[in-house]
């Protein structure tokens, strides 16, 4: 049994990896399979919905070749890379519209902190629930510095990057701004992607404001690397 999994699971990879369809009988060669074995296991994962059909031309006279090709599975990312290229608007008014997403979107979590924590540690806490990492934190004369070796968004930057910088600052800000209390202070956000586009390391400053609130543009700034 483990073995059947073991080359249902190669034939999967095999066809993820591939850039386009591939016939039975090319998987058996790659994968060192008798071809009826491999389509065997093709038709399993047809039937879960992992693979699809595709017809190939001719090799020759007679009827076409079946290819297949993986299935893609579609993720959170997929999504907001859907609504990031249909934000209209000049780029700041896109940012000021994902700020808000942002919000809303940090305004879904259920985090119940620690009656200690600080500025930094609430937004570790809140960024690793929706898939970020965070590579260091450091605090210098009321400045935390946060550095983030994962984003779940980096793909999106790629195209649309004042809109993950949106999204980024805002659920940022509204983490800070509904434990504003419990802090004992106000913090503004800046959010400074890397030289490397900021499709991985983004480095967040949070310093501490005197009073008021953020808006989405005012005090909240994006500084650009």
């Amino acid at each position: 049994m483990a073995r059947r999994v073991k080359q249902h699971e190669r034939i999967l990879g095999l066809l993820r990896e591939s850039s386009g369809p591939v016939d039975a009988h090319h998987l058996a060669a790659t994968l060192d399979l008798h071809v009826t074995t491999v389509r065997f296991h093709l038709a399993g994962l047809e039937e879960e919905g992992l693979v699809r059909t595709r017809q190939l031309p001719a090799e020759r006279v007679g009827r076409p070749r079946l290819g297949y090709v993986a299935v893609k599975e579609p993720s959170y990312t997929d999504l907001v890379a859907l609504l990031a290229a249909r934000i209209g608007g000049t780029p700041t008014e896109r940012e000021d519209k994902a700020f808000e997403v942002g919000s809303d979107w940090a305004g879904m979590l259920a985090l119940a902190p620690a009656p200690t924590v600080d500025a930094a540690t609430l937004v570790i806490d809140a960024l690793q629930q929706l898939g970020f990492e965070t590579q260091s934190a450091t605090n210098a004369f009321g400045t935390h510095s946060l550095t983030l070796c994962t984003c779940p968004l980096a793909e999106i930057a790629r195209t649309n990057p004042e809109v993950v910088r949106g999204i980024q600052r805002g659920l940022i800000q509204r983490v800070l701004d509904d434990h504003a209390d419990l802090l004992r202070s106000r913090y503004a956000v800046d959010v400074r992607p890397d030289p490397q586009d900021g499709n991985c390391l983004v480095q967040l400053v949070l310093r501490p404001e005197k009073g008021g609130t953020t808006s989405a543009r005012d005090d909240g700034r994006v500084v650009t690397g």
